[in-house]
């Protein structure tokens, strides 16, 4: 996380956070207070937050409570670590003192807002601990910034904090068999695309399972310059580059829900690959492996297509253990169940040597 300085903090401009657009959204909302006393309110809570307490003047009991409140004091050790999360606790504070003031109550109102507050920040760091790139990069603080002030998108993820956490923890077992054997990434030349299974069968673990995969192969890719994409099928979904941070909540947030029939889904796999460039392309097959491919003409044209781009294609069985038809479609499989994952399994390590040799 990137911390700000004194000198950082005392430079932020209260007049640029009241007028940011998620602030201003809550103080033009209807109330029974005028507009200005509204104004005057966040001005008192954003002086305070910066340690400017005596700033500004309101002789509003219900505006002292919060800010000698211990909530409030836990918040402005938040605001110091990140210079984004001053603006997820004034517009979420601001909302829960404004709604007291019209029949709520200011105690209540800022445990609630101290317990969003905690959600939001969580978020944050799982997101930062799932990012391709290391430390708070510009790419992933901007997706922050937009997250901010499309609430609703926010709050999907928050309703996602276990899976995501899922995925990290995912990520860490992945990353430590790389440790134990002593690998290195090279460059060969290659791109990569990890091509992820978006249907019905996929929602769960078997999805968790293939973008904790496709996000901790791109980290281990970016090391030495290796391009990676992700792209869903069936999906309307452009390619994705993980390693950019809207693209990286892209893959996250899509959800697996497609009622597409496996052959019919492939067949709409193979024209979207035929409409890109895929010349020397390690691709990685991600899937629950459940699908049966009746359908020779398919496993032909594939076949072709992938000798005429000198493409290597391995299946990774996403929490399951049978690859079904995917073994028709691939070079090799590499199974990624919970139990091999767990168990800290050579898998991960073995596709990062198969994709650098």
């Amino acid at each position: 996380m990137m911390i700000m300085s004194e000198e950082q903090a005392a430079s932020v401009s209260s007049k640029h956070i009241v007028n940011s657009d998620e602030i201003r959204r809550i103080l033009i909302e209807p109330r029974n207070m005028p507009m200005s006393t509204r104004k005057d309110i966040a001005m008192r809570l954003i002086s305070s937050l910066f340690g400017n307490d005596g700033s500004v003047k309101l002789p509003d009991d219900a505006v002292n409570a919060v800010i000698g409140s211990k909530e409030w004091a836990r918040m402005k050790d938040i605001a110091g670590k990140n210079d984004l999360n001053p603006r997820l606790i004034i517009r979420t504070v601001l909302k829960a003192l404004l709604d007291s003031f019209d029949g709520g109550n200011v105690q209540d109102g800022m445990r609630a807002a101290s317990d969003r507050i905690s959600s939001l920040i969580r978020t944050m760091d799982i997101l930062s601990s799932l990012s391709p790139v290391s430390g708070f990069n510009y790419s992933i603080r901007d997706v922050y910034s937009e997250l901010i002030v499309h609430t609703g998108a926010y709050e999907n993820l928050m309703e996602r904090n276990d899976d995501l956490e899922r995925m990290a923890e995912i990520m860490r077992f992945m990353e430590s068999e790389l440790i134990a054997e002593g690998k290195d990434v090279k460059h060969n030349g290659r791109k990569v695309l990890i091509i992820i299974d978006a249907s019905k069968s996929m929602y769960g673990e078997p999805e968790i399972i293939a973008k904790s995969l496709a996000l901790a192969l791109t980290k281990q890719m970016m090391r030495n310059g290796k391009e990676t994409e992700v792209l869903f099928f069936p999906s309307d979904l452009p390619a994705l580059a993980p390693s950019d941070g809207r693209d990286m909540i892209a893959l996250i947030s899509h959800r697996s829900v497609s009622e597409t029939s496996f052959t019919d889904a492939l067949h709409m796999l193979m024209r979207r690959m035929k409409r890109g460039s895929l010349k020397d392309t390690d691709v990685i097959l991600a899937s629950k492996g459940a699908g049966v491919l009746n359908d020779p003409g398919f496993t032909r044209d594939w076949e072709t297509f992938k000798i005429s781009n000198r493409m290597n294609v391995i299946a990774a069985v996403t929490g399951g253990s049978d690859a079904c038809a995917l073994t028709e479609l691939s070079d090799g499989v590499m199974i990624f169940s919970d139990d091999m994952i767990r168990s800290k399994g050579k898998e991960f390590a073995r596709l990062v040597s198969e994709l650098t040799r």
